[in-house]
């Protein structure tokens, strides 16, 4: 039997059953709970193809630069660094996007529905944020997934 490894494209997102997380303030250490069964859920996807589509769309600067070894100047190239206004909206777009759906949660009393509004305001509470921060960890750890494997004769 040999192993083969099956990718997970993530594409369609996953279902995660909230769980509070604690930070240790002395250690700086993060500890997660456990899920809590039939309480409010979180459909998350992974943002790896959110963030390659974006670079492929982030314009590049070019400088001159003297190299002191070589003796001459040498073009470098480098991403145009974002304005904090382009910064906040990639953000933004970045939890519309990993946040596919939610049941469950409300926000100053008022049920978070399915929309970029509310998705950026739950962001903005720190215990929803670290939540979503550790579904995208596990997605990232489950990207692939060993299996066994029958050998063809």
């Amino acid at each position: 039997m040999t192993t083969v490894i099956n990718l997970q494209s993530g594409k369609d997102g996953t279902w995660f059953n909230f769980f509070y997380s604690k930070l240790d303030t002395s250690t700086a250490e993060i500890t997660y709970g456990d899920p809590i069964d039939g309480g409010p859920r979180a459909q998350i996807r992974n943002p790896a193809s959110f963030f390659q589509e974006r670079a492929k769309l982030r314009k590049n600067e070019s400088v001159m630069v003297f190299n002191k070894k070589a003796r001459k100047m040498e073009k470098v190239v480098s991403e145009k660094e974002l304005t904090p206004d382009e910064r906040q909206k990639e953000n933004e777009d970045a939890y519309e996007y990993i946040i596919q759906d939610v049941e469950g949660f409300k926000l100053d009393g008022k049920v978070i529905k399915n929309t970029r509004k509310d998705k950026i305001a739950a962001m903005e509470v720190p215990i929803f944020a670290m939540f979503v921060n550790r579904c995208v960890e596990l997605l990232q750890e489950q990207a692939a997934i060993e299996e066994k494997a029958e050998p063809k004769n």
